[in-house]
Protein backbone atom coordinates (compact mmCIF):
# COMPACT_ATOMS: atom_id res chain seq x y z
CA UNK A 1 0.00 0.00 0.00
CA UNK A 2 1.38 3.26 -1.27
CA UNK A 3 1.69 6.28 0.82
CA UNK A 4 -1.85 8.50 0.88
CA UNK A 5 -1.57 12.13 1.07
CA UNK A 6 -4.09 14.45 2.91
CA UNK A 7 -5.77 16.79 0.58
CA UNK A 8 -8.63 19.29 0.89
CA UNK A 9 -11.83 18.73 -1.02
CA UNK A 10 -14.44 21.52 -0.61
CA UNK A 11 -18.19 20.27 -0.77
CA UNK A 12 -20.58 22.63 -2.87
CA UNK A 13 -23.84 24.89 -1.62
CA UNK A 14 -25.67 23.89 -4.10
CA UNK A 15 -28.06 21.75 -2.02
CA UNK A 16 -31.57 22.11 -2.84
CA UNK A 17 -33.77 22.23 0.71
CA UNK A 18 -37.38 20.63 0.14
CA UNK A 19 -37.56 22.20 4.12
CA UNK A 20 -38.13 25.60 2.44
CA UNK A 21 -38.78 27.84 5.77
CA UNK A 22 -35.92 28.07 7.86
CA UNK A 23 -32.16 28.78 7.55
CA UNK A 24 -30.80 25.58 6.08
CA UNK A 25 -27.98 26.50 3.36
CA UNK A 26 -24.52 26.75 3.91
CA UNK A 27 -21.34 25.49 2.05
CA UNK A 28 -19.54 22.14 3.46
CA UNK A 29 -16.07 21.44 3.36
CA UNK A 30 -14.52 17.95 4.00
CA UNK A 31 -11.01 16.66 4.27
CA UNK A 32 -9.96 13.59 2.45
CA UNK A 33 -7.27 10.65 1.24
CA UNK A 34 -6.68 9.30 5.07
CA UNK A 35 -6.13 6.32 6.76
CA UNK A 36 -7.23 6.06 10.35
CA UNK A 37 -5.00 3.69 12.69
CA UNK A 38 -6.15 3.68 16.35
CA UNK A 39 -8.27 6.46 15.81
CA UNK A 40 -5.43 8.69 14.92
CA UNK A 41 -5.40 10.00 11.04
CA UNK A 42 -1.89 9.44 9.30
CA UNK A 43 -0.35 8.94 5.71
CA UNK A 44 -1.85 5.10 4.22
CA UNK A 45 1.27 2.90 5.53
CA UNK A 46 1.55 -0.66 6.48
CA UNK A 47 0.61 -1.07 10.07
CA UNK A 48 -0.50 -3.45 12.92
CA UNK A 49 -3.59 -4.08 10.43
CA UNK A 50 -2.05 -5.89 8.44
CA UNK A 51 0.13 -8.54 7.19
CA UNK A 52 3.55 -7.26 5.77
CA UNK A 53 2.84 -8.48 2.27
CA UNK A 54 -0.40 -6.12 2.36
CA UNK A 55 -3.38 -9.29 3.61
CA UNK A 56 -6.35 -8.74 5.46
CA UNK A 57 -8.34 -11.47 7.33
CA UNK A 58 -11.44 -9.19 6.23
CA UNK A 59 -12.01 -6.34 4.23
CA UNK A 60 -15.06 -4.46 4.19
CA UNK A 61 -16.29 -2.38 1.60
CA UNK A 62 -18.20 1.13 2.39
CA UNK A 63 -18.03 2.83 5.87
CA UNK A 64 -21.52 3.40 6.17
CA UNK A 65 -24.61 2.32 8.34
CA UNK A 66 -23.51 -1.75 8.15
CA UNK A 67 -19.83 -1.04 7.39
CA UNK A 68 -19.43 0.86 11.00
CA UNK A 69 -21.04 -2.14 12.62
CA UNK A 70 -18.79 -5.06 11.17
CA UNK A 71 -15.91 -3.13 11.49
CA UNK A 72 -16.56 -2.55 15.25
CA UNK A 73 -18.00 -6.18 15.55
CA UNK A 74 -15.19 -8.14 13.63
CA UNK A 75 -12.52 -6.79 15.21
CA UNK A 76 -13.57 -7.41 18.62
CA UNK A 77 -11.42 -10.56 18.02
CA UNK A 78 -8.02 -8.88 18.38
CA UNK A 79 -5.88 -11.69 16.07
CA UNK A 80 -7.85 -10.73 13.38
CA UNK A 81 -7.34 -7.83 10.95
CA UNK A 82 -9.58 -5.83 9.23
CA UNK A 83 -9.64 -3.34 6.60
CA UNK A 84 -12.92 -0.40 6.06
CA UNK A 85 -12.90 1.53 3.00
CA UNK A 86 -14.83 4.38 2.27
CA UNK A 87 -15.59 6.25 -0.96
CA UNK A 88 -16.40 9.32 0.78
CA UNK A 89 -14.03 11.60 3.25
CA UNK A 90 -14.19 11.95 6.88
CA UNK A 91 -17.25 12.53 8.40
CA UNK A 92 -15.41 15.70 10.96
CA UNK A 93 -18.82 18.14 9.55
CA UNK A 94 -20.64 20.44 12.42
CA UNK A 95 -23.12 20.38 9.75
CA UNK A 96 -23.22 16.46 10.16
CA UNK A 97 -23.41 16.22 13.87
CA UNK A 98 -26.14 18.81 14.18
CA UNK A 99 -29.71 17.32 13.95
CA UNK A 100 -31.38 20.12 11.90
CA UNK A 101 -28.88 21.03 9.46
CA UNK A 102 -29.19 17.93 7.70
CA UNK A 103 -30.62 19.43 4.62
CA UNK A 104 -27.48 21.09 3.99
CA UNK A 105 -25.70 18.14 3.22
CA UNK A 106 -27.72 17.32 -0.07
CA UNK A 107 -25.91 17.63 -3.15
CA UNK A 108 -22.94 18.69 -1.36
CA UNK A 109 -19.22 16.39 -0.94
CA UNK A 110 -21.11 14.07 1.80
CA UNK A 111 -23.59 12.97 -0.49
CA UNK A 112 -23.72 10.85 -3.65
CA UNK A 113 -26.46 12.48 -5.07
CA UNK A 114 -28.37 10.35 -7.68
CA UNK A 115 -31.08 10.34 -9.55
CA UNK A 116 -33.29 8.30 -11.25
CA UNK A 117 -34.10 7.82 -14.95
CA UNK A 118 -37.79 9.69 -15.58
CA UNK A 119 -40.44 7.46 -14.22
CA UNK A 120 -43.05 6.52 -16.42
CA UNK A 121 -45.83 6.07 -13.73
CA UNK A 122 -44.70 9.41 -12.41
CA UNK A 123 -45.22 11.99 -15.03
CA UNK A 124 -41.97 11.26 -16.33
CA UNK A 125 -40.20 13.29 -13.50
CA UNK A 126 -36.64 12.29 -12.48
CA UNK A 127 -36.51 11.26 -8.41
CA UNK A 128 -33.56 12.72 -6.45
CA UNK A 129 -32.09 10.07 -3.98
CA UNK A 130 -29.32 11.39 -1.35
CA UNK A 131 -27.11 8.60 0.16
CA UNK A 132 -24.34 9.65 2.33
CA UNK A 133 -20.73 9.82 1.00
CA UNK A 134 -19.26 9.89 4.26
CA UNK A 135 -18.02 7.66 7.20
CA UNK A 136 -21.49 6.64 8.88
CA UNK A 137 -22.80 6.89 5.28
CA UNK A 138 -26.74 7.32 4.92
CA UNK A 139 -26.70 7.57 8.77
CA UNK A 140 -24.73 10.62 8.53
CA UNK A 141 -27.59 11.90 6.44
CA UNK A 142 -30.60 11.07 7.18
CA UNK A 143 -33.37 12.40 9.52
CA UNK A 144 -32.20 10.11 12.41
CA UNK A 145 -35.25 8.30 13.03
CA UNK A 146 -34.88 4.57 14.93
CA UNK A 147 -38.03 2.37 13.51
CA UNK A 148 -37.41 -1.65 13.48
CA UNK A 149 -40.74 -2.46 11.48
CA UNK A 150 -43.03 -4.48 12.07
CA UNK A 151 -42.51 -8.30 12.76
CA UNK A 152 -44.48 -9.64 9.98
CA UNK A 153 -42.35 -8.05 7.76
CA UNK A 154 -38.96 -10.64 8.76
CA UNK A 155 -41.34 -13.44 9.59
CA UNK A 156 -42.43 -12.89 5.86
CA UNK A 157 -38.36 -13.28 4.98
CA UNK A 158 -38.13 -16.13 6.94
CA UNK A 159 -40.77 -17.81 5.56
CA UNK A 160 -39.36 -17.15 1.77
CA UNK A 161 -36.55 -19.18 2.86
CA UNK A 162 -33.65 -16.83 4.76
CA UNK A 163 -33.75 -19.14 7.89
CA UNK A 164 -32.88 -17.39 11.33
CA UNK A 165 -34.58 -14.02 9.68
CA UNK A 166 -37.98 -14.05 11.63
CA UNK A 167 -38.80 -11.41 13.37
CA UNK A 168 -38.09 -13.07 16.73
CA UNK A 169 -34.50 -14.03 15.76
CA UNK A 170 -33.74 -10.90 14.96
CA UNK A 171 -35.31 -9.06 17.47
CA UNK A 172 -31.94 -9.76 20.11
CA UNK A 173 -29.68 -7.98 17.24
CA UNK A 174 -32.16 -4.99 17.50
CA UNK A 175 -31.68 -4.90 21.30
CA UNK A 176 -27.60 -5.79 20.97
CA UNK A 177 -27.34 -2.25 19.38
CA UNK A 178 -29.56 -0.42 21.54
CA UNK A 179 -28.93 2.29 24.49
CA UNK A 180 -32.28 3.00 24.91
CA UNK A 181 -33.26 6.43 27.40
CA UNK A 182 -35.48 4.41 28.96
CA UNK A 183 -33.76 1.37 30.19
CA UNK A 184 -33.69 -2.43 28.88
CA UNK A 185 -37.14 -4.17 28.82
CA UNK A 186 -38.46 -6.98 26.50
CA UNK A 187 -38.21 -4.99 23.42
CA UNK A 188 -35.23 -2.87 24.11
CA UNK A 189 -32.09 -3.14 25.51
CA UNK A 190 -28.86 -0.69 27.42
CA UNK A 191 -25.25 -0.32 27.03
CA UNK A 192 -25.39 -1.26 23.57
CA UNK A 193 -23.29 1.34 21.20
CA UNK A 194 -26.32 3.46 19.72
CA UNK A 195 -27.94 5.91 21.72
CA UNK A 196 -31.64 6.13 20.87
CA UNK A 197 -33.28 9.14 23.01
CA UNK A 198 -37.19 9.51 23.66
CA UNK A 199 -37.32 12.46 26.42
CA UNK A 200 -37.21 15.35 24.36
CA UNK A 201 -40.25 18.40 23.91
CA UNK A 202 -41.32 18.05 20.71
CA UNK A 203 -42.36 21.22 18.49
CA UNK A 204 -45.58 22.78 19.38
CA UNK A 205 -46.90 21.61 16.15
CA UNK A 206 -45.81 18.44 15.64
CA UNK A 207 -47.62 17.92 19.15
CA UNK A 208 -50.75 19.20 17.86
CA UNK A 209 -50.57 17.03 14.96
CA UNK A 210 -49.97 14.04 16.92
CA UNK A 211 -53.18 14.76 19.14
CA UNK A 212 -55.40 15.91 15.93
CA UNK A 213 -54.59 12.13 14.94
CA UNK A 214 -55.61 10.84 17.96
CA UNK A 215 -58.76 12.87 17.84
CA UNK A 216 -59.50 11.43 14.20
CA UNK A 217 -59.02 7.99 15.73
CA UNK A 218 -55.68 6.48 15.94
CA UNK A 219 -54.19 5.47 19.22
CA UNK A 220 -51.61 7.09 20.66
CA UNK A 221 -48.19 4.61 20.60
CA UNK A 222 -46.13 5.79 22.92
CA UNK A 223 -43.17 2.93 21.90
CA UNK A 224 -43.33 2.10 17.92
CA UNK A 225 -40.80 -0.51 18.34
CA UNK A 226 -42.26 -2.21 21.33
CA UNK A 227 -45.09 -4.59 21.26
CA UNK A 228 -47.29 -2.85 18.78
CA UNK A 229 -46.35 -0.72 15.99
CA UNK A 230 -49.86 1.13 15.10
CA UNK A 231 -50.99 4.19 15.89
CA UNK A 232 -49.36 7.66 15.86
CA UNK A 233 -46.54 8.85 18.80
CA UNK A 234 -43.28 10.83 18.75
CA UNK A 235 -40.52 9.59 17.01
CA UNK A 236 -37.65 7.72 18.58
CA UNK A 237 -34.07 9.42 17.49
CA UNK A 238 -30.69 8.60 16.98
CA UNK A 239 -29.40 11.51 19.07
CA UNK A 240 -27.13 11.90 22.12
CA UNK A 241 -26.79 14.86 23.79
CA UNK A 242 -28.34 17.40 21.02
CA UNK A 243 -25.92 15.34 18.30
CA UNK A 244 -26.35 13.16 15.61
CA UNK A 245 -25.78 9.71 16.31
CA UNK A 246 -24.46 8.04 13.19
CA UNK A 247 -22.82 4.51 12.82
CA UNK A 248 -19.34 6.13 12.77
CA UNK A 249 -19.69 7.73 16.25
CA UNK A 250 -21.57 4.79 17.92
CA UNK A 251 -19.45 2.27 16.34
CA UNK A 252 -16.52 3.12 14.30
CA UNK A 253 -15.22 5.90 16.38
CA UNK A 254 -14.39 3.45 19.41
CA UNK A 255 -13.45 0.82 17.10
CA UNK A 256 -10.45 3.13 15.72
CA UNK A 257 -8.74 2.91 18.95
CA UNK A 258 -8.12 -0.77 18.22
CA UNK A 259 -4.67 -1.38 16.44
CA UNK A 260 -6.43 -4.64 14.41
CA UNK A 261 -8.62 -1.80 12.19
CA UNK A 262 -6.99 0.50 9.62
CA UNK A 263 -9.53 2.90 7.65
CA UNK A 264 -8.92 4.54 4.42
CA UNK A 265 -11.16 7.34 3.02
CA UNK A 266 -11.20 8.49 -0.17
CA UNK A 267 -11.02 5.21 -1.76
CA UNK A 268 -13.48 4.09 -4.14
CA UNK A 269 -13.15 0.42 -4.92
CA UNK A 270 -13.46 -0.39 -8.44
CA UNK A 271 -13.64 -4.31 -7.90
CA UNK A 272 -13.85 -7.35 -6.03
CA UNK A 273 -10.69 -9.91 -7.25
CA UNK A 274 -10.78 -13.39 -7.65
CA UNK A 275 -8.93 -16.85 -8.17
CA UNK A 276 -11.31 -18.67 -10.29
CA UNK A 277 -14.37 -18.47 -8.08
CA UNK A 278 -12.52 -17.47 -4.78
CA UNK A 279 -12.41 -13.57 -3.80
CA UNK A 280 -9.35 -12.76 -3.26
CA UNK A 281 -9.14 -9.05 -2.60
CA UNK A 282 -9.90 -5.85 -4.06
CA UNK A 283 -8.48 -3.35 -6.35
CA UNK A 284 -9.35 0.77 -5.15
CA UNK A 285 -8.48 4.02 -6.80
CA UNK A 286 -7.40 7.08 -4.02
CA UNK A 287 -5.86 10.42 -5.80
CA UNK A 288 -5.92 8.58 -9.06
CA UNK A 289 -3.91 5.80 -8.78
CA UNK A 290 -5.06 1.74 -8.60
CA UNK A 291 -4.40 0.04 -5.45
CA UNK A 292 -4.40 -3.62 -5.25
CA UNK A 293 -5.35 -5.45 -1.19
CA UNK A 294 -5.43 -8.89 -0.76
CA UNK A 295 -7.73 -10.77 1.61
CA UNK A 296 -7.51 -13.90 3.80
CA UNK A 297 -10.82 -14.92 4.78
CA UNK A 298 -13.39 -12.74 3.09
CA UNK A 299 -14.35 -9.29 1.53
CA UNK A 300 -17.50 -7.76 2.59
CA UNK A 301 -19.74 -5.39 0.66
CA UNK A 302 -21.47 -2.71 2.92
CA UNK A 303 -21.80 0.47 -0.18
CA UNK A 304 -25.95 0.16 -0.01
CA UNK A 305 -28.42 -0.67 -2.06
CA UNK A 306 -26.54 1.32 -5.04
CA UNK A 307 -23.16 0.92 -4.85
CA UNK A 308 -22.90 -3.08 -3.36
CA UNK A 309 -24.48 -4.18 -6.74
CA UNK A 310 -22.36 -2.03 -8.93
CA UNK A 311 -19.42 -3.14 -7.40
CA UNK A 312 -20.69 -7.15 -7.99
CA UNK A 313 -21.33 -6.20 -11.52
CA UNK A 314 -18.08 -4.40 -12.57
CA UNK A 315 -16.31 -7.61 -11.04
CA UNK A 316 -17.91 -10.09 -13.06
CA UNK A 317 -21.06 -11.18 -11.02
CA UNK A 318 -24.35 -10.15 -12.56
CA UNK A 319 -26.70 -11.15 -15.84
CA UNK A 320 -24.24 -12.36 -17.89
CA UNK A 321 -25.75 -10.33 -21.47
CA UNK A 322 -25.34 -7.04 -19.42
CA UNK A 323 -21.94 -7.87 -18.71
CA UNK A 324 -21.23 -9.18 -22.28
CA UNK A 325 -22.70 -5.89 -23.17
CA UNK A 326 -19.50 -3.73 -21.85
CA UNK A 327 -16.83 -6.47 -22.33
CA UNK A 328 -16.96 -7.32 -18.36
CA UNK A 329 -15.01 -10.67 -17.75
CA UNK A 330 -17.76 -13.10 -16.67
CA UNK A 331 -17.03 -14.89 -12.75
CA UNK A 332 -20.56 -15.82 -12.47
CA UNK A 333 -23.94 -15.48 -13.92
CA UNK A 334 -26.47 -14.04 -11.68
CA UNK A 335 -29.07 -12.54 -13.09
CA UNK A 336 -30.87 -10.82 -9.96
CA UNK A 337 -28.13 -8.61 -9.31
CA UNK A 338 -29.41 -4.87 -9.54
CA UNK A 339 -32.81 -6.06 -9.87
CA UNK A 340 -35.82 -5.88 -7.15
CA UNK A 341 -35.13 -2.24 -6.67
CA UNK A 342 -37.61 -0.56 -4.95
CA UNK A 343 -38.64 1.80 -2.22
CA UNK A 344 -41.32 3.66 0.23
CA UNK A 345 -43.02 6.39 -1.08
CA UNK A 346 -43.82 9.83 0.25
CA UNK A 347 -46.39 12.62 -0.72
CA UNK A 348 -46.39 15.40 0.88
CA UNK A 349 -50.01 17.39 2.23
CA UNK A 350 -49.29 20.76 3.02
CA UNK A 351 -51.41 23.20 4.93
CA UNK A 352 -50.34 26.93 5.20
CA UNK A 353 -50.05 28.38 8.97
CA UNK A 354 -53.19 30.36 10.17
CA UNK A 355 -50.13 31.72 12.23
CA UNK A 356 -46.86 32.08 12.03
CA UNK A 357 -45.26 28.55 12.65
CA UNK A 358 -42.24 29.08 15.25
CA UNK A 359 -38.99 27.79 14.19
CA UNK A 360 -37.17 25.35 16.42
CA UNK A 361 -35.18 27.16 18.78
CA UNK A 362 -32.91 23.95 19.17
CA UNK A 363 -30.30 22.72 16.58
CA UNK A 364 -30.35 19.56 18.38
CA UNK A 365 -34.40 19.34 18.29
CA UNK A 366 -35.45 18.72 14.50
CA UNK A 367 -38.39 18.61 12.44
CA UNK A 368 -38.94 14.73 11.88
CA UNK A 369 -40.83 14.02 14.94
CA UNK A 370 -43.77 12.44 14.90
CA UNK A 371 -45.21 9.56 12.79
CA UNK A 372 -48.25 7.34 12.22
CA UNK A 373 -48.53 3.66 11.45
CA UNK A 374 -51.90 2.16 9.99
CA UNK A 375 -53.30 -0.03 7.69
CA UNK A 376 -55.00 0.65 4.28
CA UNK A 377 -56.79 -2.38 4.47
CA UNK A 378 -57.78 -4.38 7.77
CA UNK A 379 -56.70 -8.02 6.10
CA UNK A 380 -52.88 -6.77 5.82
CA UNK A 381 -50.57 -8.69 7.92
CA UNK A 382 -48.82 -5.01 8.63
CA UNK A 383 -48.82 -1.82 8.06
CA UNK A 384 -48.68 -0.04 4.95
CA UNK A 385 -48.57 3.77 5.75
CA UNK A 386 -46.13 5.51 7.95
CA UNK A 387 -47.26 9.14 7.38
CA UNK A 388 -44.58 11.53 8.27
CA UNK A 389 -44.98 15.17 10.39
CA UNK A 390 -43.30 17.75 9.42
CA UNK A 391 -43.32 20.93 11.11
CA UNK A 392 -42.04 22.64 8.28
CA UNK A 393 -43.47 22.66 4.48
CA UNK A 394 -42.22 19.58 3.06
CA UNK A 395 -42.51 20.62 -1.11
CA UNK A 396 -41.64 18.21 -3.63
CA UNK A 397 -39.22 19.30 -6.96
CA UNK A 398 -41.43 21.65 -8.76
CA UNK A 399 -43.97 22.98 -6.16
CA UNK A 400 -44.53 26.70 -4.78
CA UNK A 401 -45.78 27.64 -2.24
CA UNK A 402 -45.53 29.49 1.52
CA UNK A 403 -42.63 29.12 3.93
CA UNK A 404 -45.57 29.35 6.80
CA UNK A 405 -46.51 25.87 6.69
CA UNK A 406 -46.80 22.25 7.89
CA UNK A 407 -47.15 18.76 6.28
CA UNK A 408 -48.59 15.89 7.03
CA UNK A 409 -46.84 13.42 4.61
CA UNK A 410 -48.70 10.46 3.42
CA UNK A 411 -46.61 7.49 2.56
CA UNK A 412 -46.70 4.20 1.49
CA UNK A 413 -44.33 1.84 3.03
CA UNK A 414 -45.08 -1.82 1.33
CA UNK A 415 -44.86 -1.35 -2.16
CA UNK A 416 -45.68 -4.04 -5.23
CA UNK A 417 -43.74 -1.90 -7.74
CA UNK A 418 -40.70 -3.04 -8.72
CA UNK A 419 -38.10 -1.58 -10.84
CA UNK A 420 -33.82 -2.42 -11.57
CA UNK A 421 -30.74 -1.43 -11.52
CA UNK A 422 -27.76 -1.31 -14.45
CA UNK A 423 -24.92 0.21 -15.70
CA UNK A 424 -23.99 1.78 -18.77
CA UNK A 425 -20.55 1.06 -18.95
CA UNK A 426 -17.31 -0.56 -17.74
CA UNK A 427 -16.06 2.05 -15.63
CA UNK A 428 -16.97 2.65 -11.62
CA UNK A 429 -17.83 6.40 -12.92
CA UNK A 430 -20.41 5.67 -15.46
CA UNK A 431 -23.67 6.92 -14.45
CA UNK A 432 -25.96 3.75 -13.24
CA UNK A 433 -29.35 3.00 -14.91
CA UNK A 434 -32.05 4.01 -11.67
CA UNK A 435 -35.38 2.78 -11.98
CA UNK A 436 -37.23 1.80 -9.28
CA UNK A 437 -40.79 2.07 -11.49
CA UNK A 438 -42.54 3.40 -9.00
CA UNK A 439 -46.17 3.52 -8.49
CA UNK A 440 -46.34 1.00 -11.41
CA UNK A 441 -49.08 -0.84 -9.88
CA UNK A 442 -52.57 0.13 -8.75
CA UNK A 443 -52.00 -0.81 -5.18
CA UNK A 444 -49.16 1.63 -4.61
CA UNK A 445 -51.27 4.55 -5.68
CA UNK A 446 -54.40 3.26 -4.29
CA UNK A 447 -52.27 3.36 -1.34
CA UNK A 448 -51.21 7.03 -1.31
CA UNK A 449 -54.63 8.31 -2.06
CA UNK A 450 -55.83 6.36 0.77
CA UNK A 451 -53.33 8.00 3.18
CA UNK A 452 -54.09 11.72 1.72
CA UNK A 453 -57.73 10.60 2.63
CA UNK A 454 -56.30 10.20 6.41
CA UNK A 455 -54.05 13.02 6.24
CA UNK A 456 -57.08 15.38 5.20
CA UNK A 457 -59.17 13.97 8.23
CA UNK A 458 -56.28 14.44 10.74
CA UNK A 459 -56.08 18.33 9.47
CA UNK A 460 -59.45 18.86 10.02
CA UNK A 461 -59.76 17.95 14.11
CA UNK A 462 -59.51 20.20 16.64
CA UNK A 463 -56.51 20.44 17.79
CA UNK A 464 -54.89 21.54 14.52
CA UNK A 465 -57.89 24.64 14.27
CA UNK A 466 -55.26 27.31 15.51
CA UNK A 467 -52.58 26.30 13.25
CA UNK A 468 -54.72 25.18 9.89
CA UNK A 469 -55.01 27.38 6.78
CA UNK A 470 -55.70 26.59 3.28
CA UNK A 471 -54.59 23.32 2.12
CA UNK A 472 -52.14 24.32 -0.11
CA UNK A 473 -51.27 20.74 -1.73
CA UNK A 474 -53.09 18.85 -2.80
CA UNK A 475 -55.49 21.34 -2.91
CA UNK A 476 -58.79 21.75 -1.78
CA UNK A 477 -60.03 21.16 -5.24
CA UNK A 478 -58.75 17.94 -5.81
CA UNK A 479 -61.62 15.79 -4.09
CA UNK A 480 -61.87 12.42 -6.91
CA UNK A 481 -59.53 9.64 -6.67
CA UNK A 482 -58.79 10.55 -10.23
CA UNK A 483 -57.44 13.65 -9.25
CA UNK A 484 -55.78 12.31 -5.94
CA UNK A 485 -54.05 9.67 -8.55
CA UNK A 486 -52.69 11.96 -10.81
CA UNK A 487 -51.86 14.56 -7.77
CA UNK A 488 -49.59 11.03 -6.71
CA UNK A 489 -47.78 10.85 -10.04
CA UNK A 490 -47.25 14.52 -10.17
CA UNK A 491 -45.68 14.76 -6.72
CA UNK A 492 -44.70 11.19 -5.03
CA UNK A 493 -40.90 11.56 -3.78
CA UNK A 494 -38.79 8.77 -2.27
CA UNK A 495 -39.29 8.08 1.22
CA UNK A 496 -34.97 7.54 1.03
CA UNK A 497 -35.18 4.12 1.89
CA UNK A 498 -34.45 2.03 -1.35
CA UNK A 499 -33.60 -1.73 -0.77
CA UNK A 500 -33.45 -5.07 -2.68
CA UNK A 501 -31.01 -5.07 -5.31
CA UNK A 502 -28.95 -7.98 -3.75
CA UNK A 503 -32.01 -9.87 -2.68
CA UNK A 504 -31.26 -12.41 0.27
CA UNK A 505 -33.07 -15.59 -1.22
CA UNK A 506 -32.80 -18.81 -2.83
CA UNK A 507 -34.50 -18.46 -6.07
CA UNK A 508 -32.95 -18.26 -9.11
CA UNK A 509 -33.55 -13.86 -8.71
CA UNK A 510 -31.43 -14.37 -5.40
CA UNK A 511 -28.13 -12.80 -4.90
CA UNK A 512 -26.89 -13.74 -1.35
CA UNK A 513 -27.93 -16.63 0.72
CA UNK A 514 -29.35 -16.57 4.19
CA UNK A 515 -25.91 -16.40 5.64
CA UNK A 516 -25.69 -13.15 2.98
CA UNK A 517 -22.60 -15.37 1.03
CA UNK A 518 -23.04 -14.28 -2.62
CA UNK A 519 -24.50 -17.47 -4.64
CA UNK A 520 -21.88 -19.22 -7.00
CA UNK A 521 -18.43 -17.46 -5.55
CA UNK A 522 -16.70 -18.45 -2.45
CA UNK A 523 -15.07 -15.75 -0.18
CA UNK A 524 -17.82 -12.38 -0.42
CA UNK A 525 -20.97 -11.59 1.28
CA UNK A 526 -23.16 -8.92 1.12
CA UNK A 527 -24.22 -6.69 4.04
CA UNK A 528 -26.40 -3.52 3.79
CA UNK A 529 -30.40 -2.54 2.46
CA UNK A 530 -29.44 -4.15 -0.60
CA UNK A 531 -30.20 -7.79 0.98
CA UNK A 532 -33.16 -6.98 1.92
CA UNK A 533 -36.11 -9.51 0.11
CA UNK A 534 -39.14 -6.81 0.94
CA UNK A 535 -38.46 -3.24 2.35
CA UNK A 536 -39.12 -3.21 6.06
CA UNK A 537 -42.60 -1.68 7.12
CA UNK A 538 -40.40 1.76 8.43
CA UNK A 539 -37.38 3.20 8.35
CA UNK A 540 -34.68 1.13 7.01
CA UNK A 541 -31.23 2.63 9.23
CA UNK A 542 -32.33 0.43 12.18
CA UNK A 543 -32.91 -2.67 10.11
CA UNK A 544 -29.61 -2.19 8.36
CA UNK A 545 -28.04 -1.75 11.54
CA UNK A 546 -29.49 -5.21 12.61
CA UNK A 547 -28.43 -7.02 9.38
CA UNK A 548 -24.48 -6.35 10.03
CA UNK A 549 -24.94 -7.40 13.72
CA UNK A 550 -26.20 -10.88 12.90
CA UNK A 551 -23.92 -10.71 9.38
CA UNK A 552 -20.97 -10.18 11.92
CA UNK A 553 -21.50 -13.15 13.99
CA UNK A 554 -22.27 -15.12 11.22
CA UNK A 555 -18.79 -13.90 9.88
CA UNK A 556 -17.51 -15.22 13.04
CA UNK A 557 -18.87 -18.76 13.09
CA UNK A 558 -17.60 -19.14 9.28
CA UNK A 559 -14.54 -18.52 10.98
CA UNK A 560 -14.54 -20.95 13.69
CA UNK A 561 -16.01 -23.49 11.35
Amino acid sequence: MKESKDIKNTGDDSSQPVFSRRRFIKSVGVASGTLMVGGLMAGAKVNAAEDKNGTFDYIIVGAGSAGCVLANRLTEDRAVRVLLLEAGGPDNSEVISTPIRLIELWKTAYDWAYDTVPQKHANNRSLFWPRGKTLGGSSSLNGMIYVRGHASVYDAWEKAGNKGWGYQSVLPYFKKSEDYELGANAFHGQGGPLHVTVNYKPHVVTKAMVDAAVQAGHPYNPDHNGADIYGVGFNHLNTKDGKRQSTAVAFLRPALERSNLSLITNARVHKVTFDGKRCSGIVYEQDGKLQQVMVRKEVILSGGTIESPRVLMLSGIGDEKQLRKFNIPVVHHLPGVGKNLHDHNLLPVIYEGKKEIPAPDDPGIQVLHAQLFAKSDEKLPGPDMQPLFFNVPYYAPGQAGTGNAFTLSAAGVTPSSRGELRLTGASVNDPLHLDPNVLATDYDVKTLITSIKMMRKIANQPALAEWRGREIYPGEDKTTDEQLAEYCRSAVVSYHHQVGTCAMGNSKMAVVNHELKVRGVTGLRVADASIMPMVTSGNTNAPVIMIAEKAADMIKASAKA
